[in-house]
């Protein structure tokens, strides 16, 4: 599968996340447990903050967007590679939707409200022991 191709499937099972929470919600169907589509506001503060498929900068970009002092809908977080910008750093990364409608990750070194290796405030996280799922790895 291509970059442009896993990235357009990334983007078409965000719309699927989204229209099943909208039909849950007019009560059309009921979507399953881990389908949850709850979202929060997150500022990403940084400049060019590339946005990856998975939780680690080694993995492909989602999109060639970059995302500057920007508000996005972030679904969730998860311990992943570690990020190092100046005297910032952080294990956590958050999965958002960029404004283009791309899903993918960003370190939540570049995400305001944090604290060095601390999860995003606001943001549901994943753990092992969690009931929380971040859908899409």
């Amino acid at each position: 599968m291509t970059s442009k191709s896993t990235t357009r499937l990334f983007s078409l099972r965000a719309l699927c996340a989204a229209l099943l929470g909208l039909t849950a919600v007019l009560g059309l169907m009921s979507a399953p447990a881990q389908a949850d589509v709850t979202t929060s506001p997150v500022h990403i503060w940084a400049s060019q903050v590339r946005v990856r498929q998975c939780a680690s900068t080694t993995c492909a970009l989602a999109s060639q967007e970059r995302l500057t002092n920007v508000t996005v809908q972030a679904f969730c977080q998860r311990w992943g590679d570690r990020v190092t910008d100046g005297s910032y750093y952080n294990h956590y990364w958050v999965e958002i939707i960029t404004p283009q409608g791309w899903l993918g990750w960003v370190s939540a070194v570049y995400v305001s409200g944090g604290s060095n290796d601390g999860p995003v405030p606001g943001v549901r996280v994943e753990t092992d022991s969690s009931p929380v799922y971040c859908e899409y790895p």
